[in-house]
């Protein structure tokens, strides 16, 4: 069994977010994708499996942690593998099944490595918290009043993971350190994760739960950003725009985003492939 090592929301390799791929995962348990996703380090590992025809797939999404109904980084740099794969030449469009929802992905062929596009469908707005309750995140990651933005509120939205949206300043979002968990706080709101937000420069943060991990680059995210941006009004449906992660882990990633005019969201970016290797033990073994 081959898997795939890639760099998603990477220009170029060894920047961007790092992903394994299992580009046919028949035969592992969940308790071997978690095991292989644990052993590998990845922030997430995703397993593919044969689909209706050549075009669709199954995936599963893991973390060190936990498998997660829907994230960002993995569809996209495996979809761009399956183009690698099945469409050498061509344009390509492709149908993840995951836990949660179908993903429709677009995949083109670039001078250096691919650029992939997911179809996130619309985005779902919850709760805008309080100032009280942004101050409390705030305050988990070590931020003082003065480096909330408190020009813009802060929401939860998801389009397949809800994120609390925390809009910061330049120098909030370079101080941030989390220094607890939230799990209570993440749930009362209807949460999963805190992503902060600098509203200028289009910039952000986040990290797990626990603190203990930061994203390098965050394709969840990135769509609820957008939805938040055209809601508040800073930038019109039908209007691309970038997002940039992973500065601050020396990992330089830009993520490209767009709500349509119907209110789709849609995340793309470059996709860079870096090494294949191969298990060996038997998969049914593990």
């Amino acid at each position: 069994m081959q898997y795939w090592q890639l760099d998603v929301f990477a220009e170029r390799p060894l920047a961007g977010n790092g992903l394994a791929v299992f580009s046919d995962a028949r035969g592992l348990s969940a308790n071997a994708m978690q095991g292989l996703t644990q052993e590998l380090r990845q922030f997430e590992s995703i397993f593919l499996l044969p689909g209706a025809d050549a075009h669709s797939f199954s995936a599963r999404i893991f973390t060190v942690e936990e498998e997660l109904p829907f994230a960002g980084h993995p569809i996209i740099g495996a979809a761009a593998l399956l183009h690698h794969l099945h469409s050498p030449d061509s344009d390509a469009d492709w149908r993840l099944q995951l836990t949660a929802k179908t993903v429709r992905v677009h995949t083109r062929r670039l001078a250096q490595g691919f650029y992939a596009e997911m179809d996130q469908g619309v985005a779902e707005f919850g709760a805008q918290l309080s100032q009280p309750q942004a101050a409390e995140f705030a305050s988990a990651f070590s931020l003082s009043p003065c480096e909330q933005d408190l020009r813009y509120p802060a929401m939860v939205i998801s389009t397949g993971l809800p994120y609390v949206l925390l809009p910061v300043t330049g120098a909030g979002l370079a101080n941030a350190k989390q220094r607890r968990t939230l799990d209570l706080e993440l749930q009362a709101c209807g949460a999963v994760f805190v992503f902060l937000l600098d509203i200028d420069a289009r910039e952000g943060r986040t990290w797990d739960p626990a603190g203990v991990i930061e994203d390098i680059a965050t394709g969840s995210a990135a769509g609820p950003v957008a939805a938040y941006l055209v809601a508040q009004g800073l930038v019109a449906r039908g209007t691309p725009l970038h997002l940039n992660q992973g500065r601050f882990l020396q990992r330089p990633s830009r993520l490209q985003v767009r709500v349509d005019n119907d209110g789709s969201v849609r995340v793309g970016g470059h996709v860079q492939l870096l090494a294949r290797a191969e298990l060996l033990v038997d998969p049914a073994s593990l």
